[in-house]
């Protein structure tokens, strides 16, 4: 086991939608550095709210608490 701690890089934008993004498929937009941050990372495929806003779902990602 290493003992290196890994890099976490958490993006979360408003009023985003996956399939616009290229690495989800979109063929027109253009995001160079989020596109090769998904190249040499992970990306989730799949997520859950907590709510259906957006910030009481904010909140509850930076305080972990439920709304």
């Amino acid at each position: 086991m290493t003992d290196t701690k890994p890099n976490i890089l958490f993006v979360m934008a408003d009023q985003l939608a996956a399939q616009f993004l290229p690495f989800h498929g979109h063929p027109l937009v253009k995001t160079p550095n989020l596109s090769r941050l998904a190249a040499e990372g992970v990306v989730f495929e799949n997520c859950y709210s907590t709510s259906p806003l957006c910030s009481p779902a904010r909140a509850t990602v930076m305080n972990g608490l439920l709304p």
